[in-house]
């Protein structure tokens, strides 16, 4: 008999969200919780587009390099962005998808510093680029939308923290869990057994610091539990 999930698989700051949503598999519910909090609000997106200009990028392209210098902040109008960083071997490590409403780029603007990041469009995209005297010019003017970058720019220091504590999980379980309930929030539709995450297990293992073996033999331990189902470039979260 397949043992079932201990309680320590989930950290206890998921917990809630684990039971109300990853449950109950509702992505669209899961994805617009985090969107609301990690997406400008409408009135700075208006002030925001009154000093940008609206770029296309097809699938694909790089719109920013880890490294590069940059003087431009970008808004996701339309699309999904692809965040990652390199690792010392090479390789590509997932961090995140970025979703319409957010912006990126606000600490290597203000700081005049470099992308710690790279930027690949996954789907055709709209992005606003904001160039930084515009965009002093705009926070010196309107200090709701200073506040809401605030926001954004304190949401991401959250978010580094949250990952780096996912990251130093020492069990493979917990780890490869947390990184499936972030990925749940950026890249996920609901499917009719439970939430269909569209990644694949090398990007999965990418995301969660670990080898695709060991990623690969966790999934398989969670399917057999009947936690998830594994697909094609997809895993499902199954409703409980």
């Amino acid at each position: 008999m397949v043992p079932p999930l201990s309680h320590s698989l989930k950290p206890s700051r998921l917990e809630d969200t684990r039971n109300s949503v990853v449950k109950a598999g509702d992505s669209k519910v899961f994805t617009n919780a985090w969107a609301e909090s990690a997406a400008l609000t409408a009135s700075s997106v208006q002030a925001l587009k009154s000093v940008g200009v609206l770029r296309h990028w097809n699938e694909g392209q790089v719109v920013l390099s880890r490294g590069q210098p940059t003087s431009t902040a970008l808004l996701l109008m339309k699309g999904r962005l692809r965040v990652s960083v390199p690792t010392p071997e090479g390789e590509e490590q997932l961090l995140r998808w970025m979703l319409p409403g957010e912006i990126s780029g606000l600490s290597s603007v203000f700081a005049e510093t470099t992308s710690p990041t790279d930027l690949v469009s996954a789907t055709p995209s709209q992005v606003l680029h904001i160039e930084r005297t515009r965009l002093i010019d705009l926070i010196s003017r309107d200090s709701v939308v200073a506040v809401d970058l605030l926001r954004i720019l304190g949401l991401r220091i959250n978010q580094l923290l949250d990952t780096l504590a996912d990251q130093r999980m020492h069990s493979m379980e917990q780890r490869v869990w947390a990184t499936l309930e972030r990925i749940a929030k950026f890249n996920s539709v609901t499917v009719a057994d439970g939430m269909m995450l569209r990644v694949s297990q090398t990007d999965l293992a990418q995301a969660a610091s670990a080898s695709r073996q060991r990623v690969n033999q966790q999934l398989r331990q969670f399917q057999a539990r009947g936690l998830i189902r594994l697909g094609y470039r997809n895993i499902v979260l199954l409703r409980q």
